[in-house]
């Protein structure tokens, strides 16, 4: 089969169910001998910031040790969600073991049902990273945690679990309340095994830390290191921090406030696993390969005249995030190009990001579950802002034509909607 079928044939999956336990994926890979057995892991949950915290991990390790990193979404194609180091795995490898996953799925599917998308490409990533004999995977969460396709690996093969910034988002999924969506992010902590948190919220460390204590698990906290951003604007971050007593410097390329606090809990999970002898990576190491590290479609800057910067702040905490982060900027006028898919907080993440702009051009996400541009622009009226709609490329070519020096063209939302503007942008061809 060709990469085209594979992709058109996981595209019909979408919207299928897990199976209660990862039982459908778990048999799975018990009939071809079990390869998640043989990986070492770094596991990944929280609401925001998940993959950027993998892309730290993996600008920091790839020297040393044969990396390979699981994400999601792709941002061009769907090749992107699987990488070894900084190389994609080839359209033939996609093609080759995804049709090994069909013919090998004939074997469950009676008892078991078809595999979704995301176990498909679970799997996929996990084959392809036995085969190539990695060191080490890197593995974000699809979505959720204790659910979710990736949380199939015990303490054997995880070496820490890293749980980002958890917020407000899947509702329909993981719970209407925070303590219900913490719970299942702390789902992919494992018995007797490491944790680092860069969570504040009190509610949401109660949850985490009942899963620790019934888990026995070890949990290290990025709140409880003495930290601060020295400095944060279009050339990066500065921000230290305190470990063993000793203040240690670093500086971001990445810029964004939060990108701060994800970089600490890279670095934090890094310095654990050093100190146990786990891996070996110095703080000297971690300092000078981080600095460069950049996530695209996060807080990134694809133009500088005129000034356009991307960012997928795709759930009201990433709105709030983004404020915060452009306070820092210098900037005389914010042009801002948004879509926001229906199951977000849309209303209150145009209430946070009014008070930077007083104009907003919405794009019509057609091919996704994009909330509707005229629903939204009657919405942006009731906080003061004026609302057009247009088509992508439109929205672009019309602020490109207001702009003056030292204005902002800001493009924010789905992560969806980030990576179509991104290509259009830099002129490459987005595959869905």
């Amino acid at each position: 089969m060709t990469y085209e079928e594979i992709v058109a044939n996981i595209e019909k999956r979408i919207g299928k169910f897990k199976s209660k336990g990862n039982v459908r994926i778990k048999k799975f890979l018990e009939n071809i001998d079990s390869p998640h057995k043989k990986l070492k892991v770094i596991h990944i949950a929280g609401t925001n910031g998940k993959g950027s915290t993998v892309s730290f991990l993996k600008d920091i390790l790839k020297e040393d040790y044969k990396l390979g990193t699981f994400v999601s979404p792709h941002l061009i194609t769907y090749c992107d969600r699987i990488k070894i180091g900084d190389r994609e795995i080839s359209q033939k490898d996609f093609a080759d073991i995804g049709e090994f996953i069909l013919e090998k799925e004939k074997e469950i599917v009676e008892e078991y049902g078809e595999l979704n998308l995301f176990e498909f490409l679970t799997i996929m990533a996990i084959i392809y990273f036995e085969r190539e004999k990695v060191d080490l995977a890197v593995l974000e969460v699809g979505m959720g945690g204790r659910a979710d396709s990736t949380n199939i690996f015990t303490s054997r093969e995880k070496l820490i679990s890293i749980i980002t910034s958890i917020s407000m988002d899947h509702m329909e999924y993981l719970g209407n309340t925070i303590e219900e969506i913490a719970d299942a992010k702390a789902g992919i902590i494992q018995e007797d095994g490491l944790v680092v948190t860069t969570n504040k919220d009190e509610k949401i460390l109660k949850v985490i830390n009942k899963e620790t204590v019934e888990k026995s698990a070890e949990i290290f906290y990025t709140k409880d290191l003495e930290s601060e951003i020295i400095k944060s604007d279009l050339k990066g971050i500065d921000f230290r921090v305190k470990l063993d007593g000793k203040e240690e410097k670093f500086h971001l390329t990445q810029i964004g406030d939060y990108q701060a606090e994800n970089a600490l809990g890279a670095i934090y999970a890094l310095y654990i696993l050093n100190k146990r002898g786990i891996l070996k990576i110095s703080i000297d190491e971690i300092r000078d390969r981080i600095k460069n590290s950049t996530w695209a479609g996060r807080m990134e800057i694809v133009s500088r005249d005129p000034l356009i910067i991307l960012d997928g702040a795709h759930n009201f905490d990433g709105i709030k995030k983004l404020v915060e982060s452009i306070d820092n900027f210098k900037f005389k006028k914010l042009y801002l190009i948004m879509s926001i898919l229906s199951d977000k907080e849309h209303k209150k993440m145009l209430e946070e990001i009014s008070s930077f702009t007083d104009e907003v051009v919405f794009v019509n996400l057609d091919y996704k579950r994009g909330t509707s541009p005229e629903e939204l622009k009657k919405e942006a009226a009731s906080y003061g802002l004026r609302a057009q709609v247009m088509k992508l490329e439109d929205a672009i070519d019309h602020y490109k034509e207001k702009y003056d020096d030292g204005d902002l063209i800001l493009i924010t939302g789905s992560l969806y909607f980030v990576s179509e503007a991104r290509a259009k942008i830099l002129n490459y061809e987005y595959s869905i």
